[in-house]
């Protein structure tokens, strides 16, 4: 595993940031459970500099405490950074979203595990 390093943050230019691209993920992705994540995703075949475009969601629903939601979504992205070596992707671009399902917040190295389990399936299919 990398050493950890604070200050790298996961670049806006691999971030989801139109509802049109949400909506479609939702409607016609494919999905992927785990023991942390739902995970949907869709391939297409846009012009994009960017492979890989990601989204990370906590349910209100499941933790009320905004402050544990960003928590959570910061192991997720610290997580996906931890991975991005693993993933070795078909020549298509990949709208990513992974959506937490757990009611309390897990330690790093769960997350980190689940999080490669995840990664493997994508890249397998």
């Amino acid at each position: 595993m990398k050493a950890f390093v604070t200050n790298q943050k996961l670049k806006k230019k691999y971030i989801i940031n139109k509802k049109k691209i949400v909506k479609k993920i939702f409607r016609h992705g494919k999905k992927i459970e785990s023991n942390f994540f739902k995970v949907l995703y869709i391939e297409t075949t846009n012009k994009s500099i960017f492979k890989i475009k990601l989204a990370f969601l906590v349910s209100k629903k499941q933790i009320r405490k905004s402050f544990k939601r960003n928590k959570i979504k910061r192991l997720m992205r610290r997580s996906y950074q931890f991975n991005t070596n693993q993933i070795t992707l078909k020549p298509k671009i990949y709208y990513i979203i992974f959506i937490y399902l757990k009611q309390k917040i897990h330690k790093f190295y769960e997350i980190n595990k689940c999080f490669e389990n995840v990664i493997n399936k994508i890249c397998c299919k």
